[in-house]
């Protein structure tokens, strides 16, 4: 069978980490520590990433602190794309052969109802959350498995999508993609991951957006969604937070400010360390508490199935 679309969505946004200069420059040094932390490439060890992409991050971490304890906005914005990608890769590799995708904000990739749903209206002002990534689960329909040459879907104007334009090799991923969201909405869930390197100066943005998100209405002209998509139709909507952290782990402690900031997000909190109790969860534990519905096995049942083929179906995550 050829390729189903949520595998070429997955190739798709793996693929687009690889075109920024951050990535392609700490990819070598980054497989170079996960071989070592995964050399019998076992299920248990690429899903125990999730403890050490601190470690990983590391390696390549370029953030020197200055004299005055500042870093350059460069620096800043530098590490937390690299951090955003390295999470994004993270999660796509143990979710192969499930219908969980993970995506870092691309217009190109998000389906149109998608970015519409999340979308927040104050007044005739729209915004999108800082969603530096989205994953999508999809329900256990054949369209999503079936090879994608073969899917026959309708638009919201009733008008077959074509898969290719004439004259054109490029599959219409998105334009298909979008179309079969907009069928199942209802079925789809979205989970909106922030991803920031420093968590004492941002655990207040996860927490107001996620207010924002969870609120059932509001005093002011405030709205979520637009274009007729809104996350309460979706079957499950989530806001997480994933830090590295920049810091050191003792400075955070239960009763810390910014661990309270984020203590009760939908989506919960995480890090690229082990889990610390009523702290922080490691990276792996948001795979079994948001994106378990993917299939009907749990993520090392079907990490075991799936790695025999990352040199072949999915050479792309270039491990």
């Amino acid at each position: 069978m050829g390729q189903s679309i949520l595998e070429m969505l997955r190739e798709e946004s793996i693929k687009s980490l690889f075109d920024t200069k951050g990535f392609i420059n700490a990819w070598p040094i980054w497989k170079n520590k996960i071989s070592t932390l995964v050399p019998n490439r076992s299920a248990s060890q690429f899903f125990d990433l999730g403890d050490h992409l601190k470690d990983i991050f590391y390696t390549t971490n370029n953030s020197r602190v200055r004299t005055d304890g500042t870093r350059s906005q460069s620096e800043v914005s530098g590490g937390g794309a690299n951090w955003e990608a390295l999470v994004c890769w993270y999660l796509n590799i143990c979710c192969i052969g499930r219908r969980s995708v993970v995506i870092k904000h691309n217009k190109r990739l998000v389906p149109d109802p998608i970015s519409n749903a999340i979308t927040v209206n104050y007044g005739t002002f729209i915004s999108n959350t800082e969603s530096d990534l989205i994953a999508l689960t999809f329900p256990d329909k054949p369209e999503y498995s079936m090879d994608k040459e073969n899917i026959i879907i309708k638009d919201e104007d009733g008008k077959i999508v074509k898969i290719r334009h004439s004259g054109k090799m490029r599959y219409n991923l998105k334009e298909v993609l979008s179309a079969l969201v907009a069928r199942d909405f209802s079925e789809i869930e979205i989970h909106v991951i922030q991803c920031k390197t420093n968590w004492n100066d941002n655990a207040q943005i996860p927490m107001l957006w996620d207010m924002i998100y969870s609120a059932d209405n509001f005093k002011t002209n405030i709205t979520v969604g637009r274009e007729g998509y809104s996350i309460s139709d979706a079957r499950l909507f989530t806001y997480a937070f994933a830090t590295v952290p920049t810091v050191k782990v003792e400075n955070f402690k239960r009763t810390s400010v910014s661990v309270l900031r984020v203590s009760n997000l939908s989506g919960g909190n995480y890090w690229g360390i082990e889990s610390v109790s009523g702290v922080a969860c490691s990276m792996k534990e948001m795979l079994s508490r948001n994106l378990s519905s993917g299939a009907n096995d749990n993520h090392k049942t079907t990490l075991k199935s799936e790695l025999p083929k990352l040199s072949s179906v999915y050479s792309y995550f270039n491990i």
